[in-house]
């Protein structure tokens, strides 16, 4: 009887596998397959929106783990593609690669289960899930994909945004959420500024994560203060700010300028001038000022945005105008006679 093909072996007992619970194996594993591809099946007819989980194509070229991360390369069916966009209207599917340099913030899928090179699977593309992450800073809250890598990487930016994570640095256990509206920024307040070496015009900036001081008591209420346990530059130089509104006056011009010529670009060498009443004897030269870009000031408070460099790697950033120091020159005689 089938029953009796079925009956479950105690320890130590000898293993006989009847041909009817072989079969029978046999058919059960068929039926998972059968039910899987029908799961994907409906996934593709109705879109694959549901919960925020999407049918994928691993296309990578390896295996890929549960909940590591696949880049997006487009959808599998595209529009035109086994019909006039009917294919790509109503079986919505996407292709998974490695993340490369020419992949974009946010574009990835986190696997839910493990898939098979060429295979395909269920994916989140967006909603809350688990993933694995390499943390890099533990006070990170956002990750992102980064080149090469097929776990999520934190940041102080990117589009998904840090629910939960395990203590430490290193490959972790995080929770996110996948497809929340960034929020990379934040004000800071500056210290004293480094110059960059080799460079003119341009310095890098430590900095302190900073709010509005609410407390009517205080002797600093209504400015802004350090926050406590916030984010900070801590000292380490590779996280020092940048301003954006200097990174292109360390430009030499081709040519030097000529009077007044570039001045608004602060290139120019020569403001014309008189600091000291002209004397025609010759006794009292002419005067005239050169400008000098100075960094901001320690103690301002700016608005600090995280991006990512060509290589992944977080920069800190934040956009204002320095300040201009006139210094006096003495011209020389031949400039004027």
């Amino acid at each position: 009887m089938m029953g009796d093909d079925l009956r479950k072996v105690r320890p130590g007992e000898p293993l006989r596998v009847p041909a009817r619970a072989y079969n029978a194996f046999v058919d059960a594993a068929l039926d998972l397959k059968r039910r899987q591809q029908d799961r994907f099946s409906g996934d593709l007819r109705d879109g694959g929106r549901q919960h925020g989980v999407i049918p994928v194509r691993n296309d990578s070229g390896s295996d890929l783990d549960r909940y590591h991360v696949l880049a997006i390369d487009g959808p599998l069916f595209p529009p035109g593609d086994e019909g006039p966009e009917k294919t790509f209207q109503n079986r919505m599917a996407l292709k998974g690669i490695e993340p490369d340099e020419e992949t974009g913030p946010g574009r990835f899928v986190v696997a839910r289960e493990p898939i098979i090179a060429g295979e395909m699977g269920p994916c989140v593309i967006h909603g809350v899930t688990p993933v694995r992450m390499y943390v890099e800073e533990e006070e990170h809250a956002f990750a992102d994909i980064k080149p090469g890598e097929r776990v999520l990487v934190s940041g102080g930016s990117g589009g998904t945004a840090i629910l939960w994570k395990e203590d430490g640095v290193g490959e972790k256990w995080a929770i996110v959420d996948i497809g929340r509206p960034r929020s990379d920024k934040i004000v800071a307040i500056l210290g004293e500024a480094t110059e960059i070496t080799g460079e003119r015009f341009r310095w890098r900036y430590p900095w302190d994560e900073a709010s509005i001081d609410g407390d009517p008591e205080s002797e600093t209420f209504g400015r802004y203060i350090k926050v406590e346990d916030g984010l900070s530059s801590a000292g380490d130089p590779d996280k020092y700010a940048i301003n954006r509104f200097e990174s292109h006056h360390s430009d030499v011009p081709d040519q030097e300028p000529e009077g007044t010529d570039g001045f608004g670009g602060v290139r120019s060498y020569f403001v014309p001038g008189q600091l000291e009443p002209f004397n025609p004897a010759g006794f009292c030269p002419r005067k005239a000022a050169i400008p000098i870009l100075r960094p901001i000031l320690k103690g301002v408070a700016v608005q600090m945005t995280a991006e990512r460099d060509t290589r992944g790697v977080t920069v800190w950033c934040f956009q204002a105008l320095n300040g201009i120091e006139l210094v006096e020159f003495d011209v020389p005689v031949w400039l004027y006679v």
